[in-house]
Formats: structure tokens, sequence, C-alpha cells
């Protein structure tokens, strides 16, 4: 079954060795760095051969695509007036990275198998990097939290398992009626491990994001009259209830920092650091990556010289600000934050004004709940962590990708602005 899978699929891509490479980035993205790196750069070598070979870049220049080429612009940029010099460069190729990619996604017009595949991978290598991850904290006891190994700490596993949790949920939802008795298997076991896994990592902000996927996405489908709304959510929520029943380690670790007051574990302090950098260099920040290389003295010798309010501390001394909004403006300034926001907002407009219908297709709704669980991830789990950011990034942008080369779905981030 599955070697008929890769044989038609391979019979029904145009360029194989392109997609090859950007399946194996889906693959490694959860479990190794450096393959990870290769295949992006494979991937970005290939498609860029095939475009030119055939001359078809994939349809004429979009307002999408003048906007992601100032967000790539925006993170060079800030790195060429950065305000201190030392991982500025570094940071904004992280960048041009998660926005390349989401570039050639978006320009390439892949197949309902294609799409599926990829997806699947990605459900696929994030519960290997899972099984790899709780061996290192209950077996090899390496590890006192679960992570992702090439995600790294827990927050950002976290972000990257509730992302994955709302790919498969759409996808199982979607195609449950098409699918045998194995493929319903598989999701639902692939489903419940990442809603167990968003728990046991102790993220309130994951937790409390997946939760509202959840709800929001029930009631896309019942607002659509996909499915019974109110049935749905209820459902999802008992299924959330029983497992925070069994792992309340999320409540435990609430109620201990609220005890200790410590509710925002020092972010308050490291957000403190932050605009303090920021009022420093208010149109271009100190440059990405620069966050955790000011000194507290050269922070206070700041503060002090403008006799700002806004003290920093050494409890906010870390090496990004625990928010993609402080951490942009920061370290990108007005102008790199500008753009972050209007991807953002073009990103979130797009899907509100392309809900899919109860007629359209397992596809639309499969690639519509991906990108809505990535923009959604990133904008909530972005108040409290640096969301959009390597991996995680990544991963958000690639959904984000397919479901804005959709025929029916292409909005431009002006159309999707207008009221």
């Amino acid at each position: 079954m599955f070697d008929s899978h890769l044989r038609k699929l391979r019979a029904e891509l145009r360029h194989p060795a392109e997609f090859g490479w950007l399946l194996a980035l889906v693959f490694f993205l959860p479990l190794f760095e450096a393959p990870k790196n290769l295949c992006w750069l494979g991937y970005l070598i290939t498609w860029l051969y095939h475009r030119y070979r055939d001359k078809d870049w994939g349809g004429p220049w979009d307002r999408w695509d003048s906007l992601i080429a100032l967000w790539i612009a925006s993170g060079y940029v800030a790195a060429a007036f950065a305000g201190i010099r030392q991982d500025e460069w570094s940071g904004a190729n992280d960048v041009l990275r998660y926005a390349s990619v989401l570039w050639l996604v978006k320009r390439s017009r892949y197949d309902e198998r294609a799409l599926l595949s990829i997806l699947g991978t990605a459900i696929a290598s994030t519960l290997v990097a899972l099984l790899w991850g709780y061996w290192k904290v209950h077996v090899a006891r390496t590890h006192l939290t679960l992570g992702l190994n090439s995600v790294g700490h827990v927050n950002h596993s976290a972000i990257y398992l509730a992302i994955v949790l709302g790919i498969a949920l759409s996808f199982a939802i979607a195609y449950w009626k098409r699918i045998g008795l194995a493929g319903r298997a598989m999701l639902g076991f692939s489903v419940t491990a990442l809603t167990v896994s968003v728990f046991a990592t102790e993220s309130q902000a994951a937790v409390g994001a997946a939760v509202l996927f959840v709800v929001a996405f029930a009631a896309a489908l019942g607002a659509r009259g996909r499915v019974d709304a109110v049935k749905g959510a209820l459902i999802a929520l008992l299924g959330f209830a029983i497992v925070f029943a069994a792992n309340p380690g999320v409540l435990n670790k609430t109620l201990d920092r609220a005890e200790k007051g410590r509710v925002l574990s020092f972010r308050d302090q490291i957000w403190s650091n932050g605009l303090v950098e920021w009022r420093r260099f208010p149109l271009f920040g100190v440059g990405l990556g620069n966050f955790g290389h000011v000194s507290l003295e050269q922070l206070q010798d700041w503060s002090k010289a403008q006799n700002w309010a806004v003290r920093p501390s050494d409890e906010g001394m870390t090496s990004h600000g625990h928010s993609l909004y402080l951490t942009a403006l920061a370290e990108r300034g007005l102008i790199g934050f500008g753009i972050l926001i209007a991807v953002l907002i073009a990103w979130g407009v797009a899907l509100l004004r392309g809900v899919p219908r109860a007629p359209h297709s397992p596809l639309e709704w499969t690639l519509f709940g991906a990108a809505f669980a990535g923009w959604l991830i990133t904008v909530v789990i972005g108040l409290v962590n640096t969301t959009l950011h390597h991996e995680h990034g990544i991963l958000a942008v690639l959904v984000l990708g397919f479901w804005l080369a959709r025929p029916g779905s292409r909005v431009s981030p002006e159309r999707a602005l207008q009221p």
C-alpha cells in the first residue's frame, strides 16, 4: 500500500528531486540540525534550477511576494544598522530560511497526494522525535523535561508539538470518512499522543493555545455546516479534560508559581530589559540574535543616561525576549516589527476570508486547519514565548505556504485587509 502510494506520487510529481529535498527537510526538522540545514539548501537550489530551466516561476508577482521580500529584507536591514555587533547576520539568515520556504512553497503547485505526504511526514517525524524525547526522560534519564532533539528547549518543543497537533487533528477530521480503519487508527493515535505530549511539556501557553485552536476550529467547522459544532467542541473539551486530569502538571506548575509570586517567571524583568534595548535603538533595534548580548552594565548605563523609568535587572538577562513581539521590537526596531505585524495580520485575515464551506474538499479543510493552527499558535504563544523562530518558524510558514498556494484561497495582503 505504501509502495503504491510512493509510485503514484512519483508519477504525479513534475520535479521529484525537489520534492524529495522538501520531504527530507520536513522529516529532519524536529530530529537533527545538520541534515535539516542541508535539506533546506538542497530544496532551494533544486527549486531555483527547475524553475529557471522551465521558465515557470509559479505565476505573476503578487503582493504576498512583495510582503515576503520585505520580511526577508527587514532582517538584513536590521543587521546593517544594528545597535551592537554580534550575531545579527546569523539572525537575519534565520528569517531568510523560513521566509524562503514560505516563498517557494507558495509558488509551487503540489497536488493533493504530495501535500498530504508532506503533512503526514511532519506528523510521523514528530512522533519519532517524541519517542526519542520520552526515552531521554524516562529511560536514559539524561533530560528532566520532554523535548524534540532538534527543536531543543521544552517551551520551543511545546510550540512545535502544538502546531503538529493542529495539523494532525485537521487531517483526521477532514479525511475521517474517506480513510480506512488503519488510517483512522494511525491518525487517532497521532492526535492522542500529540495531545498528551503537549500537556507533558507543562507549557501553560502551549496547552492554552492548543485548547483555543480546537474550540476555534470546531466553531469554524460548525459555522460552515461541516460538523455539529457544539458536539465537536464538547467531545474535544472532554478529551482535554481527561488528559488534564491524568496529567495535572500544568495546573500544579501554575499554582506553584502563583504562590511564589512568579506567574510570569521573570518575564516582566526580561521585557523591561528588552524595552531598554528598543528605546536605545528604536528604528532598527540591536540586531536579530543580539537580545542577550547586551551586558547588564550597558543596559543600566542606557537607562540612567536617558532617565528612563524602566529599569533593567539581572533576572532579565536571557538570550531572547520570551515574546515574539518584544523580541522583534528589541532586535528589529519599529521597522522590522511593523513588517512582522503586517505579515501576521495578512495571514490571519486571509484565513478568516477564506474559511472553506461544507462542500469543499477534505484537502481544503486540512490545509485551512493546518494554516490556522500555525497562525494561532504563533500569535497566542508569541505573547509569552518567542515563536516564529527556527524549526517551529519553518513549520508554521510551510503550512501557510500550502494554504496560499491553493487557487481558491490565494488572498493578497492588501485584499485581506480590505473591509
